[in-house]
């Protein structure tokens, strides 16, 4: 008895001192090689960086979609006046047009990004798949690595140790079972970070399934929006065309009117040879006067703050009509009068262009200030090239108004500050003109543009 246990002591000492040299290297943990958590994480910043752009691209299309919607009642707006200008409704609708198409871009660029991150999204989803099988199959391994290792456990060490035919059998059976236990450790760590992975990803599936389910409804609403706008955008140019045909009509009857008039004065190339000239004297003076724009500024101030204490109906721009209850007698653009010179507007040349606008409500009418500015010319400015007596107003910002064909007794003067609505003189019938009435313009940085558009 005493010889067994003295053999079993040697036993043990000679496996603890074989097995304290046994070296137990645990597997490198899955999550530092291929570190998917990492990558789960990363692919979930990812796309919420993406749906973040969306956000700020869908907020960009309500945006364009409400400019859009006020372009639009505006324009109808125009429409439903009496005196509705079809050059302006042209210039608006041509901006719906520009913005229709603008919206048709972004919608096409949202629906393409839609479609891509919904991809994404499929694959993270079909990686959830693959991962649960994953888990489901390392889970039943360490199971069964569980349930082997509580068997094996049923034995004692020392049968085990009695058990082998030598000590080197002995130390390799107990090699393996620590072993196994080192590996089981390693796999509880795979089906920690795999669990964790899968968070992320339900997390970035269920968060991009619902941003874009939200993108998609947006997007169809806008759609639906611009469609319905599109159609009303085709009514409104309808409406418009019918507008224009009207004017031309009316300003055909204007121009032959006018022509008539001419040919009964007699001696009609002389009277268009000299209106040519006076028009290039007036742009001649035009180009003068902005050249004093500085040392206008203060005069427009004292002007401008005069003009707070005036009542009258004025436009967004601050312009009232000179004559509030004058008739139209010739509209501003391309004309077959003979007397109007040539000119080349925005690029396209015409052979007659009338730069401003003509009124008449009798000789002797009152004529207004149509803004607030400080006067720059007044008398007979474009002497010897035209006879006329006008008024020449600078409103500041590259903007004058020019008063032409009035009477002599002219009541305002070169430097002097005036309001809207404040009288210069008299409508009358001096230099080449028919007859009583006001040319009216508005040269804007050089360019001699349509009165409508500053007047309200």
């Amino acid at each position: 008895m005493r010889r067994r246990s003295s053999r079993l002591t040697v036993l043990l000492i000679a496996l603890l001192t074989v097995g304290g040299s046994i070296v137990i290297t645990p597997p490198r943990d899955p999550a530092l090689a291929a570190d998917p958590l990492a990558q789960a994480r990363a692919q979930k910043a990812s796309i919420e960086r993406q749906l973040a752009d969306q956000r700020a691209k869908l907020a960009q299309l309500k945006a364009t979609s409400a400019q859009l919607s006020k372009r639009l009642d505006l324009a109808r707006a125009e429409l439903a006046q009496v005196t509705a200008e079809y050059q302006r409704v042209l210039g608006l609708l041509e901006q719906v047009r520009v913005q229709v198409a603008e919206i048709q871009a972004r919608l096409a660029e949202l629906r393409a990004q839609i479609e891509a991150l919904n991809d994404e999204l499929r694959t993270v989803a079909l990686d959830i798949a693959e991962q649960n099988g994953e888990l489901a199959a390392r889970e039943t391994l360490l199971q069964d690595h569980m349930r082997s290792a509580y068997e094996r456990t049923q034995i004692s060490l020392l049968e085990v140790l009695l058990s082998a035919e030598s000590l080197d059998t002995a130390t390799s059976q107990v090699g393996y079972l620590l072993t196994v236990s080192e590996q089981d450790k390693a796999l509880a760590a795979e089906i920690r970070v795999i669990r964790e992975q899968l968070v992320v990803q339900r997390e970035t599936l269920a968060d991009g399934r619902a941003a874009l389910s939200e993108s998609r409804k947006i997007a169809s609403a806008e759609e639906r929006l611009l469609a319905d706008r599109q159609a009303e955008l085709e009514q409104l140019e309808r409406q418009t065309a019918e507008l224009k045909a009207a004017a031309e009509q009316k300003k055909a009857k204007q121009e032959a009117a006018l022509n008539g008039a001419l040919e009964a004065q007699g001696n009609v190339a002389a009277q268009i040879a000299a209106n040519e000239r006076a028009f290039a004297a007036a742009n001649q003076l035009v180009t003068r006067l902005v050249a004093e724009q500085a040392a206008l500024e203060e005069a427009r101030r004292r002007a401008a703050e005069e003009a707070r204490n005036r009542r009258g109906q004025v436009s967004a721009r601050g312009f009232a009509w000179p004559e509030p209850s004058s008739v139209i007698t010739q509209e501003w653009g391309p004309t077959n009068f003979w007397m109007e010179p040539p000119y080349t507007y925005r690029g396209t040349y015409y052979p007659h262009f009338h730069g401003g606008i003509d009124m008449a409500d009798g000789c002797g009418t009152p004529i207004l200030a149509a803004g607030t500015g400080v006067v720059v010319a007044a008398g007979r400015p474009l002497w010897p090239w035209d006879p006329g007596y006008g008024v020449v107003i600078d409103h500041g910002g590259g903007v004058q108004t020019w008063y032409w064909h009035m009477s002599t007794n002219l009541i305002v003067e070169r430097g002097q500050p005036v309001t809207v609505g404040q009288r210069l003189g008299s409508e009358g019938s001096t230099g080449f003109s028919t007859g009583c009435h006001l040319h009216f313009a508005v040269n804007d940085h050089g360019v001699w543009e349509n009165p409508r558009y500053y007047l309200p």
